[in-house]
């Protein structure tokens, strides 16, 4: 981030929202039966994937919204990130929301905040399909094009090396 530039909320409300207050209001108001694993799992496997999934939100917002100028991604960045979360998933910060979630569900036992994890899974994979790779491939043509060959968009592959 360069020294003119202070730090922007913009780009911290979408996920403080979507994966702070909302499930803690979904948490709160419609707590439900252990959701899928005993009781003794849930704590250690709900904090793992949440912590995993907010280093993975923290790193997409840092990389592509903070240290660059796309205020609340209503434009393409000025530079391609394919390093570090990007370049295992090229949806970092919406699967690192969707499995922040799923832990939220798990340490809420709310099966509520699992299904908001689906409509947000749902949202981000229609939003990416739709707006964000054209965008990415009319900004930056060949060099998207082969990265979205070589990166899995949601899951990681399980082979080694990229193709």
């Amino acid at each position: 981030m360069s020294p003119d530039r202070g730090l922007r909320a913009g780009p911290l409300a979408v996920p403080l929202v979507v994966a702070g207050i909302v499930p803690t209001a979904l948490g709160l108001a419609l707590p439900g039966p252990a959701v899928a694993l005993p009781s003794a799992a849930a704590l250690p496997v709900g904090a793992a994937l949440a912590l995993l999934g907010a280093w993975m939100t923290a790193y997409a917002v840092d990389r592509v919204y903070l240290r660059q100028p796309t205020p609340l991604g209503d434009r393409p960045p000025e530079h391609l990130v394919t390093d570090g979360w990007y370049g295992i998933v090229r949806n970092p910060m919406a699967a690192g929301m969707t499995l922040l979630l799923a832990g939220e569900a798990l340490l809420w036992s709310a099966c509520a905040v699992l299904l908001w994890a689906a409509v947000v899974l749902t949202v981000s994979y229609a939003g990416a399909k739709r707006v964000e790779e054209p965008s990415l491939l009319r900004t930056f043509g060949d060099e998207y094009a082969r990265y979205r060959r070589s990166v899995p968009a949601w899951v990681p592959a399980l082979r080694s090396g990229r193709g």
